[in-house]
């Protein structure tokens, strides 16, 4: 599984490094250097299931926090391969557990725990940023990314209004693949904001659970405003 996963965010990345370069080559330079930026946002809400040998339950996260740091080098062709770190941070809203003794799925009454995760990606953007224009102030970006994700649940424990008890804690590190999207604005020859949207998963996470070891994938839809200086941006 984390191979099969590995070998399709390899080829994804290959090929998007492939079409990027051959579309790059038409555009206008840019100019390009090194960078640094921070981002801050919030992780959608979302769900994700867990396995387990007894019985498998899906948890519902609130509203959460995204934030974190990157850089990297945005070279004069619109590709820009950068670092990125990523803390995620989601509280849960509702459990529903499934059960293998009554084959029914059953809410809970009383939950608490959260869910968080620690990314270190490695980026490769396009940005379609032109030389003069509208364009050349305002501009799309796209791209993907690959890393390892460090994703805790903490403190989870519930109880099923049938007496269905349990839980999980622990944390797990598994191989994660993003993709992202967004808009840059150049406040200033040197300072540019960004409204970014990225998805990020994982392959699959093993976890301590009260009847047993936990089996799942994380997935987090995240919605960032970013800041970023360029090094030797000018005036």
């Amino acid at each position: 599984m984390n191979r099969h996963s590995l070998l399709i965010g390899g080829c994804a990345l290959l090929c998007l490094s492939g079409s990027l370069l051959s579309f790059s080559a038409a555009a206008a330079d840019t100019g390009g250097g090194w960078y640094a930026g921070g981002k801050i946002g919030f992780d959608l809400p979302t769900s994700e299931s867990f396995n387990s040998s007894g019985d498998g339950f899906t948890n519902k996260y609130n509203t959460g926090f995204a934030g974190g740091f990157n850089g990297g080098y945005s070279f004069g062709n619109g590709l820009r391969p950068e670092l990125e770190f990523t803390y995620h941070h989601a509280n849960i809203d509702t459990v529903t557990v499934a059960s293998t003794a009554t084959n029914t799925n059953d809410p809970t009454g009383r939950r608490t725990g959260s869910i968080a995760a620690m990314t270190l990606m490695g980026n490769l953007w396009y940005d379609f940023r032109r030389s003069d224009g509208f364009l050349s102030v305002l501009y799309p970006y796209v791209g993907l990314g690959i890393g390892v994700a460090n994703v805790a649940l903490h403190n989870e424990q519930f109880n099923t209004f049938t007496d269905i008890a349990g839980g999980a804690d622990g944390s797990s590190t598994a191989f994660a693949y993003q993709l992202g999207f967004g808009m840059n604005y150049d406040v200033l020859s040197y300072l540019s904001a960004s409204l970014d949207f990225r998805y990020l998963a994982t392959t699959s996470l093993s976890l301590s659970g009260a009847s047993g070891s936990v089996s799942g994938e994380y997935r987090m839809p995240s919605i960032l405003l970013g800041l970023k200086y360029r090094f030797g941006g000018g005036d």
